[in-house]
Formats: C-alpha cells, sequence, structure tokens
C-alpha cells in the first residue's frame, strides 16, 4: 500500500498554533500519512514553502484562517496539488463553505478520506481570493483589527471591529461595468464574491457556492444603523434580489472604479486597490472535500438548498 505523502504548514506562533501542529503530526501518523513539516517565520512565506515541497508530497495540508489560504491560493493553483484545510483560524469562512469539520481530528481524517475536488478561485488585479473581495465596511474593520484581541478573544475581538467599521464609514460612489451594463452606485460595502461566506459566517448571496463559475456582486446602500441591523439576519443567510437596501448582481468578470481610490480587503488581507478587475478562475483549485459536501451540493445541486 502506498503511504500518502502530506506537506503540513500551520503557523506555530498563532493562538495554540504549537499544539495544534503537534496534534496534526499525530492524527495524520496514525492514519499512516507521511508527514513533511514546512517552517515559515512569517504567513508570507507559505507560498515559497509550498514551491519547495510540492513536487515530494501528494497534498499540501494547510492549518489556519482564510487570510493563511488566501496567501497559499496562487502557489497551490501553479503547482496543482491538492490542498486539504485545518480550519485553525478566526472566521473560518472557507472552510464552513465546504462543510469541512473545525474538530482537528476530523479535519485531519478529511485529508485522508476527502475527496479531490475542483473548486473556483477569484482575482482582483494581480491578487487572488477564495471568499469575498470588498471595499467600504469590511476595509474599515480589517484596519481597526487588533492581532491582540484577535489572539486572546478570536471571533468577539473580530466582531467588536464591525461595529466601529458602522460607526465610522462614509458613504461612496462607484461605477460598476459587467455584461455590457453600467450601474452607478451609492453604497458603504460592495463584495464581490467567489464563495458563500465571508465575514465570520455572512452569506455573499442566497445561492452563492465555490464551483458556480461565477462572481456574485453585493452593495449595500447607505441607511441607518438601525435598518442595517434589522437586515442582519437576511445578511446573514445571503441577500436576495428582492431584499430592499440591496443591489444584486451575477457575472464572470466586474470592472470598479471609484471617485478615489480604495483599499479592497480580500479575504482579510489589504492587498490591492480600485480601480479593480475580478474575474473568476474555474475550478482552478484543487481540495479535499469531505462526502457530505458533495452529498449536499454536488452534481450541480443548489447551495441555496443550505
Amino acid at each position: 500500500m502506498i503511504r500518502l505523502r502530506a506537506l503540513l504548514l500551520i503557523n506555530r506562533e498563532s493562538r495554540q498554533g504549537e499544539a495544534n501542529a503537534q496534534n496534526a503530526v499525530e492524527h495524520l501518523a496514525a492514519r499512516d500519512v507521511d508527514v513533511v513539516e514546512g517552517r515559515f517565520d512569517d504567513p508570507d512565506d507559505v507560498p515559497a514553502e509550498i514551491r519547495r515541497h510540492a513536487d515530494d508530497v501528494d497534498v499540501v495540508v494547510l492549518g489556519g484562517g482564510d487570510g493563511t489560504l488566501n496567501l497559499a491560493s496562487k502557489a497551490m493553483m501553479e503547482c496543482g496539488k491538492p490542498m486539504a484545510v485545518l480550519p485553525l483560524g478566526t472566521a473560518n469562512d472557507f472552510a464552513r463553505t465546504l462543510l469541512i469539520p473545525t474538530d482537528l481530528a476530523a479535519a485531519c481524517d478529511n485529508v485522508v478520506d476527502g475527496v479531490d475536488y475542483g473548486i473556483d478561485l477569484g482575482q482582483c488585479n494581480d491578487v487572488y481570493f477564495l471568499n469575498v473581495a470588498s471595499i467600504g465596511l469590511a476595509v474599515r474593520a480589517c484596519e481597526y483589527r487588533s492581532d491582540t484581541a484577535k489572539k486572546w478573544f478570536g471571533s468577539l475581538g473580530y466582531a467588536s471591529n464591525v461595529f466601529s467599521a458602522v460607526r465610522d464609514t462614509e458613504p461612496f460612489s462607484a461605477e460598476v461595468r459587467f455584461n455590457g451594463r453600467r450601474e452607478r452606485l451609492q453604497s458603504i460595502q460592495i463584495a464581490v464574491g467567489n464563495g458563500r461566506y465571508f465575514g465570520g459566517g455572512m452569506a455573499v448571496s442566497s445561492d452563492a457556492a465555490l464551483d458556480d463559475g461565477r462572481l456574485d456582486l453585493y452593495s449595500l446602500k447607505p441607511q441607518p444603523l438601525s435598518s442595517l441591523i434589522a437586515m442582519l439576519p437576511g445578511l446573514m443567510r445571503g441577500p436576495h434580489k428582492a431584499m430592499q437596501g440591496v443591489q444584486l448582481f451575477e457575472s464572470t468578470e466586474f470592472e470598479l472604479r471609484t471617485e478615489q481610490p480604495m483599499d479592497i480587503n480580500t479575504d482579510g488581507e489589504l492587498l490591492t486597490a480600485t480601480p479593480a478587475t475580478f474575474r473568476v478562475l474555474p475550478r482552478a483549485l484543487t481540495v479535499k472535500v469531505p462526502q457530505a459536501y458533495l452529498d449536499r451540493y454536488g452534481s450541480g445541486k443548489s447551495a441555496s438548498a443550505a
């Protein structure tokens, strides 16, 4: 029997990183996986580690949050090896979309038992995103992010930034072009989604999926805080075209311009700015997904059944 060879990449400096790395090695070894432990001092070094070891392994196992996966996405696309995810971050929206277990042992089992499945990758200018790229509220929340609060308080520290961002975000004007159309928008947030979830469990749209070959764009109109709070349940489920206060479009490519350059948040990282072109790269990545995902969403089944 040929043993599975896996490159394991976990940030040992993150919250519980050392313990998680040791536990992952033990769980994978118990499943007869030959583990190569990658070493990096900074998350920005993850792509180099993937390229260094890709030819010698069968699968790359990434332990961390959506930001870590974002940094690894280009290297994973280039090496062509399947990616397995250990959801060890704060929000874990990518893992939530693919029904990857948050329990470390179960996620390690998915490395062995999971099915290789092609998913889409989003591109914004010269950077990539798995979940969502956005301007407005999400950027302000990212700017307010405290690494100390995130480390010690997890999602509670993340949520506190959102309330501050709502208070301080100014409305802005934007123009979006797609499918031969041009739309002028007044907004406090524009989100372009490749996957289903972002921001700790909010849905991009009611039927967004990582394998539908399209991008979903929504714009949140300026409105009182009380109205935004009332909209929150609908935003968590994912906006739809009949929802008041939201404009929703879908395409394989969007061109977005703002009056002044604005930073763009890609999976929690501020790496580019407007003007921007967004594209979808269909089935550009291969990911280990649980059979439960295929049973629920595979073979063209709609994500709106969630």
